[in-house]
């Protein structure tokens, strides 16, 4: 059983090892000289002696790595790191030392490939629940993880080894390595096209705490691509424009060669968003920018000012003007139905908030023909906005008439046409989707917490 590590050893033994380590060196038969070594071990375990307990570990890993014998080694670790009294820095720096020399194993090689992912197994069951060991055993994880990934096509068992740890919760492992070790989680999850356990993960990293350090910028632009894949399966226009706000500042895309890509799509995402007051600063916002006017085509900046004008938007304008020319090379447009579907909406809602600054009243026919759909469709799409509290509006079956309610006119029209009771709705039910996932969040960190504090609790039981 490990302990913890004493103030003063009971006997030096650093003589001793000067003495012997010398002279077994020289035994024809290295098998034999481990022996001699094991038998020191257990002297220096018994007396306490950290330093030469390290020193004569250290010696029998080197000497079985220098002879290539792996199986012998994996046959040692679960002995030497369960035996009475052994110190635990002791078995961390045995670990450390077994881990810095898999890398010499050839991934390429089947035979070495096996050792390797044998001692990986055998390291990874007893480091388990050893918070001492936590950052060896993350760090033999990801490498059997990629083992898994790249060497036997295996997606589902990388992600399960990798995904396995809560590395946030590692009090000793550095806040870089902790990043680049959820970031990979992340990334194989993604692969997985698992974006619900995807979303999870990207919840244990701030993007506020990615700074003042080396790779900041990388793993805050990689961080945010990760993002954007997750709101492009979700259809979230309005976090996908934001994500690639902040995307776009970071100096390393700026000198990409996407970063003009970015430019394009995030104009295109903005017009997809659903109108609301955020959608509506986050427009003239973009539109003042002059990163987007002086770096995207002028054709393609003019669709914030198509959908920023107080005027209705013909849709067959939009589709022989920017169809061919612009849409059907960006990957926001091109073999994208949803999102095709989405802007024909969005025109639409355009031009109903435009309706509704100007009439009180209009004929259900007269509305389809300005809509360019289907009295039918008209009335669906005056409905749905209704609902989501876009527009105040009745709507007279018999005879065929919608009427409107302009509480405001100007241009925040749009935005202002919410009903008082709607919009208190609206923000209690944001409030509440805020509150709620505050609330997981919290949970789930101190589940971590209480994870650890019983571990630390077990672990001080046991020795």
């Amino acid at each position: 059983m490990s302990r913890e590590d004493p103030i003063k050893a009971e006997k030096d033994f650093s003589e001793t090892l000067e003495e012997q380590i010398p002279l077994i060196e020289k035994t024809p038969d290295y098998k034999q000289a481990i022996e001699k070594y094991l038998v020191l071990e257990k002297q220096i375990r018994q007396s306490s002696d950290l330093a030469s307990s390290k020193r004569i570990l250290h010696k029998i890993v080197e000497t079985l790595v220098h002879h290539d014998d792996w199986d012998y080694l994996d046959e040692l670790i679960t002995p030497l790191t369960k035996k009475h009294g052994q110190l635990k820095t002791s078995i961390q720096l045995m670990i450390q030392e077994i881990i810095k020399n898999l890398k010499s194993l050839d991934n390429d090689k089947p035979v070495q490939l096996e050792k390797k992912m044998k001692v990986i197994d055998t390291i990874r069951t007893v480091t388990d629940k050893k918070i001492f060991v936590e950052v060896e055993r993350a760090v033999v994880s990801k490498m059997l993880a990629e083992i898994y990934l790249v060497k036997k096509n295996d997606l589902d068992k990388a992600t399960e080894i990798l995904c396995d740890l809560q590395v946030e919760t590692y009090s000793l492992m550095p806040f870089e390595e902790k990043i680049e070790y959820i970031l990979e989680q992340i990334r194989l999850t993604l692969q997985k096209k698992d974006f619900s356990q995807a979303k999870i993960l990207s919840r244990k990293i701030l993007l506020k705490t990615l700074k003042n350090f080396d790779k900041a910028d990388e793993y805050k632009a990689t961080y945010l691509k990760y993002l954007l894949e997750i709101n492009k399966h979700e259809n979230d226009y309005l976090m996908i424009v934001r994500n690639s706000l902040l995307l776009i500042e970071i100096p390393l895309v700026k000198t990409s060669a996407e970063y003009k890509d970015l430019l394009v799509s995030i104009i295109y995402y903005i017009i997809l968003s659903p109108f609301d007051n955020l959608q509506s600063d986050l427009i003239h916002k973009i539109k003042a920018n002059s990163a987007f006017s002086k770096n995207v085509d002028a054709k393609v900046f003019e669709l914030l000012e198509i959908f920023t004008t107080n005027e209705l938007i013909h849709s067959e304008n939009i589709e022989s003007d920017y169809r061919n020319a612009f849409f059907s090379k960006s990957s926001v447009f091109a073999d994208n139905e949803t999102n095709n579907t989405n802007l024909q909406n969005r025109i639409i809602e355009h031009n109903l908030r435009i309706i509704n600054m100007y009439y009180l009243f209009i004929k259900l026919d007269r509305l389809a023909f300005l809509l360019q759909v289907s009295p039918q469709e008209a009335e669906e799409h005056v409905s749905g906005m209704v609902n989501k509290g876009m527009i105040s509006a009745k709507i007279n079956r018999p005879q065929g008439i919608i009427k409107f309610d302009n509480l405001k006119h100007g241009s925040t029209a749009g935005a202002a046409q919410i009903t008082s009771n709607s919009e208190n709705i609206n923000d209690l039910l944001n409030n509440w989707i805020y509150d709620v996932d505050k609330l997981l969040e919290e949970v789930d960190s101190i589940g971590h917490l209480i994870n650890k504090e019983e571990m630390m609790y077990g672990i001080k039981q046991n020795t």
